[in-house]
């Protein structure tokens, strides 16, 4: 781990897709802290895809790949954002090539723009040598408690901790 960076707690109860540790099939994608080179905070993941995570033989798939981008956007809207987000409004999604199974790629989020009530996160992918794969923007609003509620959502305590009263 490079000097500075700070891996992000996860519960192992996390029941996510795409972050949580001990999801039978999901990415299981971890994250850290880091400040990079521009001086800007960001947040970042390594993976790797696996062989039974294909789209097209031999590459990551579409769906996938989006996930990766959207998990990380999320990690950094909460991380760096300081508070819990949901995403909202349109989210731009464009693809150059997609990650090889079985090699290591690097997908790295951080807040581009922020307002009281309002955050617009970017995050891309690339592989190891720094060739772009993909990107994403995507805009967030802080969670409310009465929307989570009526909505019949029951969140784990790490989680409503994240929400204002």
């Amino acid at each position: 781990m490079q000097a500075g960076t700070i891996e992000l707690e996860n519960p192992p109860d996390n029941p996510c897709f795409g972050c949580g540790p001990n999801h039978p099939r999901g990415l299981r994608l971890r994250f850290e802290r880091i400040r990079a080179d521009d001086g800007v905070e960001e947040v970042r993941s390594r993976f790797v895809p696996r062989p039974d995570e294909i789209g097209w033989p031999t590459l990551f798939h579409h769906g996938l790949l989006f996930t990766v981008l959207y998990e990380c956007s999320y990690w950094t809207a909460l991380t760096l954002g300081g508070r819990l987000w949901v995403s909202q409004g349109p989210i731009e999604y464009s693809a150059e090539r997609l990650p090889r199974v079985g090699t290591e790629h690097l997908a790295r989020a951080r807040i581009v723009d922020v307002g009281p009530d309002r955050l617009r996160v970017r995050a891309t992918v690339t592989t190891a040598a720094g060739r772009p794969c993909a990107t994403m923007a995507s805009a967030w609003v802080p969670a409310r408690r009465e929307a989570i509620e009526r909505a019949g959502i029951v969140l784990p305590e790490y989680l409503r901790a994240e929400i204002p009263p």
